[in-house]
């Protein structure tokens, strides 16, 4: 069952699966500045639709994966958060669908004392479980910013950020000039308006960017339509009527934040929200969720906040049982064999060759390769409550068996959670046989026959 919710959970973040966008920036162009968002298509008009605009796609090197991103707020951890659309998107119905299906799910591991390891947002979350009991999300406080703010938007420097830097940045300061004691005149305002709008700085102080670029040169495709939208034309959604037709400027940046805002923290998400609380609803009152505040959903059930890229050598220590203990049931089953249960009792050791080699294998891991050892001992890619224990692949006299043929080779118990090793005389056998288990394992989903 956790290997269920894993596998949804994947597919949901593979970009087989979901659409994603990307702009194309004056100034990162000019400069060639890589972006991984180039490698994304894009569907041709007339196309049939396939992919599902479900999160907002910052995605990883590869260009195959959605990976979660923080929120503006300094505080927030990662997660994905969706993609707004439009209510005459001609896939929304299909996108409702899939937060329905979503919300289902994240009831019934939340029922079930499961994890559906899914990065939401908590942001979203939160969107989720301000509800009335007729199931409807409460669009007034969301609109007034009661629910979602700016610190709900993208962080600066991932896709959407600019909305929460321009904010930042630009209208604040723009409402400084404005408030000026003494009142500037007409001509010294726009001789300001100008300095801001061109000032180089702009990219690298507001975005968080590697070059130089001001805000006219950074906006100046820029209409008043989704912000997300890389065509910024007629067929994107518009911000307001005829916003196609309105571009960007330094005098109604302010205008264009406001109506941006209200797309990405209401009227482009609340049909999601509905719809995932609806989901929940299927198998609980959905108010049950106002028992936990949003980060503890997101913890909790989403497993997000794992600290899986920053692990050191104690952080992966606690992953694993390393006392001994817990070998009952080997000793049992090695004993209704005729096997040398006194044999099997000798386990591995915090200080084993073995231990310190799968130690030494995930410190020098990749975020991702380190994921894809949790789903291949756990059926699952976060770190869920319970250890890992290490067992060494034995005959049934105890003797420890080396690496030799694929009967012989790392096996796993997602359900008892342990990890078996047969005995390797060096670390670059193990790592080798290690990560070639975990990646075939992990790509075939355990369906995989190995051969020498």
């Amino acid at each position: 069952t956790r290997g269920f919710y894993a596998d949804v959970a994947e597919n949901l973040l593979n970009c087989e699966y979901v659409a994603g966008v990307s702009f194309s920036l004056t100034c990162a162009t000019r400069l060639n500045t890589p972006s991984a968002m180039n490698s994304i298509t894009f569907k041709a008009h007339g196309e049939p639709c396939s992919k599902l605009p479900l999160w907002i796609p910052d995605i990883d090197s590869s260009g195959q994966v959605i990976i979660p991103t923080p929120r503006a707020a300094a505080s927030s951890l990662i997660g994905i958060f969706p993609r707004p659309i439009g209510k005459l998107h001609p896939q929304l119905l299909e996108v409702l669908n899939a937060f329905r299906f979503m919300g289902r799910l994240f009831a019934a591991a939340l029922r079930d004392g499961f994890m559906f390891p899914l990065p939401l947002s908590a942001s979203f979350l939160k969107l989720v479980q301000h509800g009335n009991t007729a199931g409807n999300i409460d669009t007034d406080a969301v609109r007034g910013g009661n629910i979602l703010s700016s610190s709900d938007l993208p962080r600066p420097g991932f896709l959407g950020g600019e909305v929460y830097a321009v904010e930042m940045h630009i209208c604040r300061a723009l409402d400084q000039i404005d408030q000026a004691d003494p009142p500037l005149s007409e001509a010294e305002l726009e001789r300001e308006y100008c300095r801001i709008a061109s000032d180089k700085s702009f990219a690298r102080e507001a975005l968080g960017k590697s070059y130089d670029c001001s805000f006219d040169d950074y906006f100046q495709d820029r209409t008043f339509v989704d912000p997300l939208d890389p065509t910024q034309g007629i067929e994107a959604h518009p911000l307001c009527q005829n916003g196609h037709n309105k571009s960007v400027t330094i005098h109604n940046i302010r205008e264009w934040v406001a109506l941006a805002k209200d797309f990405m923290l209401h009227d482009g998400v609340i049909g999601q929200a509905v719809a995932f609380r609806a989901g929940v609803g299927d198998f609980f009152s959905s108010d049950y969720l106002r028992l936990f505040t949003a980060e503890e959903l997101q913890s909790d059930v989403c497993g997000v906040g794992d600290n899986v890229d920053n692990w050191n050598e104690g952080d992966i220590r606690k992953l694993f049982k390393l006392d001994g203990k817990g070998a009952t049931e080997a000793l049992v089953a090695v004993a209704a064999i005729g096997g040398n249960a006194e044999a099997l009792s000798r386990r591995f050791g915090p200080s084993s060759p073995t231990i310190k080699f799968v130690i030494k294998a995930l410190l020098e891991a990749s975020p991702k390769q380190r994921r894809m050892f949790l789903s291949f001992v756990t059926s699952v890619p976060i770190v869920t409550p319970g250890q890992i224990e290490v067992v060494p692949v034995v005959s049934s006299s105890g003797e420890f068996l080396p690496m030799r043929d694929p009967g012989c080779l790392p096996r796993a118990n997602t359900c008892a959670r342990r990890l078996y090793l047969p005995k390797f005389e060096t670390y670059q056998s193990f790592k080798q046989v290690l990560w070639a288990v975990v990646e075939e394992e992990f790509k075939h989903k355990g369906f995989f026959e190995w051969s020498l």
